[in-house]
């Protein structure tokens, strides 16, 4: 029988109206029956992961100085962390190690190779992100002891690659931070020798006597603002051209860069006189004694820094930027075959088009001829 002939003997048994009907009612019986059984079983876990700076250091940030988160924002990048766990829960690894700590794949389990085993569980697990930057595993399967198993070793594997990229990452920050640090120490040694050294030579008062109030004020001035410069520069090469932080040194820099203009002017008040009438003696004296000024804000900067740096490594070893929010649980609430309801309602929606439409607007199925009396 030539397949032309199989459909026409098929549009033949459809066009009479008891046989379609009967076959709707046999589909909707059949696929209301697999809408609830097997039943699916749903498993939800949520995990926040934080930043280690913020795992409860806003006091010992505050106690150590503003410039410490700062420096903490410029080595960060001043990015939200949230797309990069669900990047993390999603990703290839997060599987792997799901795969190898339940021993799904070998002889006599569950599936026979790796990749087998990473089709089925994208399609059984979705990691997605919830309002406030908790990541949810949710897993759907026919057995609820396996939903509870694959949510638990999702949110351990997660746990884990947050946490070993979180050590990495704070490994990499403290050796730069420690190199920095013995830098600053060396370069504070060398200006305050050079300062004391010309200071003897020249027979010379300490610098905040000799050079009088105004030039004090004029060097604190100048040494923070190279400071700040030296922070725009760290902030333009790892922060993103979406962190305010650079804008927010780029005004401090000229608010600075005005006040120094301001000092330049030759004046004279009851302290004596400003900068602008200082002698060539005292103007070597001013850079020194600002090279020095400098060297101790840099220090000053990198020793906060330091501190924030052995408190996140504490924070890493012990593990706590990671917090389980609800643990892995099944959901109360029954749930359906999504596929078998999407099939129903096709169906359904058929029964409807054939049965109430068609009678109602008079269509004819194709194929099939008028009578004589039809219009």
């Amino acid at each position: 029988m030539s397949v032309q002939a199989v459909l026409r003997r098929g549009v033949a048994l459809i066009e009479r109206a008891r046989i379609r009907r009967s076959i709707y009612a046999v589909l909707a019986l059949l696929l209301l029956v697999l809408c609830f059984v097997p039943r699916p079983w749903v498993a939800r876990a949520k995990l926040l992961p934080q930043e280690s700076s913020s795992a409860g250091l806003g006091q010992i940030i505050s106690s150590l100085g503003g410039q410490l988160s700062n420096f903490a924002n410029l080595l960060t990048g001043g990015r939200s962390p949230n797309d990069l766990y669900l990047i993390i829960g999603r990703s290839n690894t997060v599987t792997e190690d799901v795969i190898r700590n339940l021993h799904l794949v070998g002889p006599g389990q569950r599936y026979s190779t790796a990749h087998a085993a990473r089709i089925d569980l994208a399609r059984k697990v979705d990691v997605h992100l919830l309002i406030g930057g908790v990541v949810e595993v949710e897993t759907r399967t026919h057995d609820p002891q396996v939903s509870l198993e694959l949510t638990q070793a999702y949110l351990t594997a997660i746990s884990d690659r947050i946490g070993a990229l979180t050590r990495q990452t704070t490994k990499r920050k403290g050796e730069i931070v420690a190199q920095r640090f013995r830098d600053a120490q060396a370069r504070v040694l060398e200006t305050e020798r050079n300062l004391d050294a010309f200071r003897r030579a020249n027979r010379l008062a300490s610098p905040e006597a000799q050079l009088g109030s105004a030039i004090a004020l004029r060097t604190s001035l100048q040494a923070q603002l190279s400071a700040r410069q030296v922070e725009l520069q760290s902030a333009q090469q790892t922060a993103g051209p979406e962190n305010p932080q650079p804008r927010a040194i780029r005004a401090q820099i000229a608010e600075l860069q005005a006040q120094i203009a301001r000092t330049a002017r030759p004046s004279m008040n009851a302290a004596g006189p400003n900068m602008g009438g200082l002698s060539q003696l005292q103007s070597r004296y001013l850079d020194l004694f600002r090279d020095y000024r400098f060297a101790q804000a840099l220090y000053d900067v990198y020793a906060r820094a330091s501190e924030q740096v052995a408190v996140e490594e504490l924070v890493a070893d012990s593990a706590t930027f990671i917090q389980v929010i609800e643990p892995a649980n099944l959901d109360a609430e029954r749930h359906f075959n999504i596929w078998a309801v999407g099939l129903l309602s096709l169906v359904v929606i058929a029964a409807i088009f054939t049965e109430v439409y068609v009678p109602a607007t008079g269509l004819r199925w194709p194929g099939r001829r008028r009578t004589p009396h039809q219009p």
